[in-house]
């Protein structure tokens, strides 16, 4: 059997590269849109036999992706892990700190918010998708090659407040789970149930390894830290994500009290940022941010400095869905091969694809159809 795609998306890639071929075969679809890819996009996977007595027939199987910003008023984080207003910017200084955002294109996509008497530096090819507003006293020093729009004396007041009550909140609640340390061995998943899932852990230190965090729809994290946050390169990337029905926006990353700074290294960043990669929202109210690089698909919230430096991004998401337009499967003229027609799919219940509905495609193809974050892809 071998697996083929048409339609990829610039930037997209599969692994293994195909065409592929084996029995049974497969490859994993992989994609960050960033804000120049909005539109529509008809991905087509087409499985051959070839061997036996159906050598040449083939199963078509179109998958079409809708990639729109997350409009503007609307959240990166869902309501019930209770940031309130400081909900509605990507990065937000709480303090009189420093923001510098420097190097290649890794992209703040949504706002910035500059707290009083903060300062904001841009530079390199980095951008913004939305605006920055600017609190009274606050500056904006930008060297970078892009343009950008700029809302000046800004009540902030409202996102700072809620920072830090959110902040207060998610560290009295009780957990649910426990750990000392989470570094991608022992423990690889997290898992929980619907409603607000409490993981407390002193220390969450990644070197090029993975934890994933999974449960069903509805299913949310508030993950408290006491300890380290850092990530650090080697291997795959050390990443922190999303599976099953858990969004980016349903996780919480709660940095507690003072400490040593939260840290991503490991490289790639700027265009595909980054191997280290958390989904989820960073709120450290009392530490330092360095991203360089690094990726979070979701906020920074300090008081203290935020460094995105070296291509780092973070992106309060972009939301890929599947189209609402039914797309009814190729018909056997569609097929290449002298003779060919269709016949019963090889590619679970793409039997279903002249009904076409995303809720009809297998949980890890509906990820990879909605989601531009996680590595969840059809197999």
């Amino acid at each position: 059997m071998s697996l083929n795609a048409a339609g990829l998306p610039a930037g997209a890639s599969m692994t293994p590269q195909l065409p592929t071929s084996g029995n049974p075969v497969s490859s994993t679809f992989a994609w960050t849109p960033t804000a120049a890819d909005a539109g529509t996009y008809v991905i087509t996977f087409t499985a051959t036999d070839n061997s036996g007595a159906q050598a040449g027939l083939q199963t078509l199987c179109p998958i079409t992706l809708v990639v729109t910003p997350t409009p503007k008023g609307e959240k990166c984080v869902d309501p019930q892990l209770g940031l309130g207003e400081a909900a509605g910017c990507t990065v937000l200084q709480l303090g009189a700190a420093k923001v510098a955002i420097t190097g290649p294109a890794g992209g703040i996509l949504g706002d910035i918010c500059i707290g009083p008497n903060a300062s904001l530096a841009m530079s390199g090819d980095e951008f913004v998708t939305g605006t920055i507003n600017l609190a009274t006293g606050a500056k904006f020093s930008n060297s970078s090659h892009g343009t950008v729009t700029i809302a000046q004396n800004v009540d902030l007041s409202a996102e700072i407040s809620d920072a830090y009550a959110g902040a207060a909140s998610a560290a009295s609640l009780p957990c649910t789970q426990q750990y000392a340390k989470l570094d991608g061995k022992a423990v690889t998943t997290l898992t929980g149930v619907v409603g607000v899932n409490v993981i407390c852990v002193q220390d969450i230190v990644l070197s090029g390894k993975q934890v994933t965090l999974t449960g069903p729809a509805g299913a949310e994290f508030i993950v408290n830290v006491r300890g380290r946050f850092v990530f650090t390169g080697g291997g795959q990337g050390p990443q922190l994500r999303v599976a099953g029905g858990v969004l980016p926006s349903d996780v919480l990353y709660n940095i507690i009290g003072a400490g040593s700074d939260v840290a991503f290294s490991g490289g790639g960043g700027g265009v595909g940022c980054c191997k280290a990669v958390v989904d989820g929202t960073v709120l450290a109210p009392l530490r330092k941010i360095n991203l360089s690089p690094g990726l979070v698909n979701g906020q920074v919230i300090s008081g203290k400095d935020i460094n995105i430096t070296s291509g780092a991004s973070v992106r309060c998401p972009l939301t890929v869905t599947a189209a609402a337009t039914p797309i009814p499967m190729q018909p056997a003229l569609a097929c290449l091969a002298p003779g060919c027609g269709l016949r019963e799919p090889a590619i679970p219940r793409c039997r279903a694809m002249d009904e076409f509905t995303i809720s009809a495609l297998p949980e890890r193809i509906t990820r990879a159809a909605r989601y531009f974050y996680g590595t969840d892809s059809p197999t």
